[in-house]
């Protein structure tokens, strides 16, 4: 016979007492950073412009290309609600949106779930292969230069922190 844990100890299931719920909990481990969608960016990006309801969104959106729904416009922003890049402030009656991340914080969450899903973590391999594979201006790379100097976060071979 299955048992079920209850507010009274294991009992058999179906017999339940009366006005109790029977939850299976099962722990979940927490889902991997996985980025987000063309459409949610496009969102993000006008966020980053400046907060905004659905509707301004909208209307914001629709001047950069095709036209948008009131409902997808209102999907998207629940969509990053529930991912943890924007917030939602009452004002009144309306819902105003705004960016938790920028794009700097989005770019570095990419590349940190990158590290981990093909380089265990590293980010080694990652930076050598950007730098193996892209051109890059004398800027960029004096750029580069400097914050591997500044050591943020950087360990020399053979040295603790």
């Amino acid at each position: 016979m299955n048992y079920v844990l209850s507010s009274h100890g294991a009992t058999p299931r179906g017999r339940m007492e009366t006005g109790e719920t029977q939850r299976m909990t099962r722990s979940r481990k927490p889902k991997p950073f996985r980025g987000i969608s063309e459409a949610e960016l496009e969102v993000l990006q006008a966020l980053w412009k400046a907060p905004g309801a659905p509707n301004e969104l909208q209307e914001r959106l629709a001047k950069s290309g095709p036209d948008w729904a009131y409902t997808t416009v209102q999907t998207l922003l629940h969509r990053l609600l529930a991912k943890g890049f924007v917030a939602r402030k009452k004002a009144g009656v309306a819902q105003i949106y705004s960016a938790v991340l920028d794009r700097n914080e989005l770019v570095a969450r990419h590349m940190t779930d990158l590290a981990e899903r093909l380089c265990a973590g590293s980010m080694s391999p990652l930076l050598l292969s950007l730098v193996k594979t892209k051109r890059f201006t004398r800027g960029e790379l004096a750029r580069f230069r400097e914050l591997l100097e500044e050591g943020d976060g950087v360990e020399k071979r053979g040295e603790k922190k």
